[in-house]
């Protein structure tokens, strides 16, 4: 809880990190992991500090309930078990910047939740440029290892027809190494 504190929201934003870094961080404890590890309560009372958080943040009249707090909590360790703490803390921070709107008159939890839904399908829309990008990187990789080995198809079709001739050259090129 102290290692992960509402502190650390806009810190997130300033440095820039992307759903995709967070994701992928595998030394971030994710919801599952802490429930797992310390029992339920342990981050129910961490998600109800941070959207206690929010609740302070939003200048409304009516602001959600303990009750409500706590339920919401409830759902969000239930559905989003997977979602570390870094990426909370994160989408606490893009919420009180108005990435997910803002609240009229009250703080309603189903626009949070509304909002994480939309915080997930960003998520998965940057994991996915972000494994693109990687395997274009191993790609490129696999390309400059290869170098001076890399063949045109009508090279190979020559080398093909010459070791089928009994070129014995032709025949220890085409073996795989």
């Amino acid at each position: 809880m102290m290692d992960y504190n509402q502190d650390l929201q806009g810190k997130l934003l300033l440095v820039g990190a992307t759903h995709a870094g967070l994701a992928i961080n595998h030394n971030i404890p994710s919801l599952g992991l802490l429930s797992s590890t310390y029992g339920d309560e342990t981050p129910v009372e961490w998600l109800v500090m941070q959207f206690g958080s929010l609740n302070d943040f939003a200048e409304v009249k009516s602001k959600i309930s303990n009750g409500q707090i706590y339920e919401l909590a409830n759902l969000v360790l239930s559905e989003y078990y997977y979602l570390n703490s870094a990426e909370i803390l994160f989408f606490i921070g893009r919420f009180k910047m108005g990435y997910y709107g803002t609240f009229y008159g009250t703080i309603d939890p189903m626009k949070i939740t509304n909002a994480l839904m939309q915080y997930v399908r960003e998520r998965r829309q940057d994991m996915d440029r972000y494994e693109r990008e990687q395997y274009r990187v191993q790609r490129e990789r696999e390309i400059q290892e290869r170098g001076n080995n890399r063949i045109s198809y009508v090279e190979y079709l020559e080398l093909k027809k010459r070791a089928s001739m009994g070129d014995k050259e032709a025949l220890r090129q085409l073996t795989p190494p």
